[in-house]
C-alpha cells in the first residue's frame, strides 16, 4: 500500500495537473489503487489532503530554489535567482491559490499563514543582505519595502483576472513589477550588478 508520504506526493501532482476542485477522493483512491476509506483514515477529509499536498508542493519548490543558489555568493544574484524561480511557477501557484480561495477557503487561510510567512522572511533576509553588501540603499525603510513587494506579488497571484488570461501575461506582469521595484532600491553598485543579472536570468522572458 502507498505510504502517507507517497499519497501526498502523488496527489500534489494530480491537483497541479487537473485542478484542486476537479480531483475527487474517488479519483485519488483509484489512481493509487487504495480504498477511499484508507484515504479518510490517513487524512480525515479532502481538505486536509489538499493542505498537505499543496504544502508539499510549495516546500519542494522552495527547496529546489535553495539548491539552485547554494553555490551563489552574491546577495543580489541570490535574490534575483529566487524571484525568477518564483516567476516560473507563478501560473501554477496562482491558479492553485485562486481555486483554494474560492472553493476551500479554510485550506487557503492555513496555507497562506504557513507559506507566506516563509516567503516574507526570505524577502527580509535578501533585503538585509543586499543592504549590507552595498547593493541597496541603506536609508530605505526595509519593513515598508518588504511589505510592498510581498503584497504586490501576492496580489498578482490571487487576482481572478488571471483565470482567463494566458500564463505568460502573469509572468510578464511580475517581471516588470519585480525588476522595476528592485532596481529602484539599488545603489550605483547595485544597478551595475542588477543589469548584469537581469541580462543573465530575465532577458529570455
Amino acid at each position: 500500500m502507498a505510504s502517507r508520504e507517497d499519497i501526498i506526493k502523488h496527489t500534489s501532482k494530480m491537483f497541479i495537473e487537473q485542478g484542486i476542485k476537479a480531483v475527487r477522493m474517488d479519483d485519488i483512491a483509484q489512481e493509487l489503487s487504495i480504498s477511499k476509506r484508507t484515504l479518510y483514515e490517513l487524512f480525515g477529509d479532502k481538505e486536509e489532503l489538499i493542505y498537505q499536498s499543496i504544502r508539499h508542493y510549495s516546500e519542494t519548490s522552495r527547496e529546489r530554489r535553495m539548491e539552485e543558489i547554494a553555490d551563489v555568493d552574491n546577495s543580489l544574484e541570490v535574490m534575483m535567482l529566487n524571484l525568477r524561480g518564483m516567476m516560473d511557477v507563478a501560473p501554477i501557484a496562482g491558479r492553485m491559490r485562486r481555486n483554494m480561495r474560492r472553493f476551500y477557503p479554510s485550506v487557503y487561510n492555513r496555507l497562506e499563514e504557513d507559506v507566506q510567512s516563509k516567503s516574507y522572511n526570505d524577502l527580509e533576509n535578501w533585503m538585509d543582505n543586499c543592504v549590507a553588501n552595498g547593493y541597496f540603499e541603506s536609508h530605505i525603510n526595509k519593513e515598508r519595502a518588504v511589505k510592498l513587494l510581498h503584497h504586490s506579488v501576492h496580489g498578482m497571484l490571487i487576482n481572478t483576472l488571471h483565470d482567463e488570461a494566458p500564463s505568460d501575461k502573469l509572468i510578464e506582469m511580475m517581471y516588470y513589477a519585480l525588476l522595476i521595484f528592485i532596481r529602484g532600491l539599488c545603489t550605483e553598485k547595485g544597478k551595475v550588478a542588477f543589469d548584469t543579472y537581469k541580462a543573465k536570468y530575465f532577458d529570455n522572458i
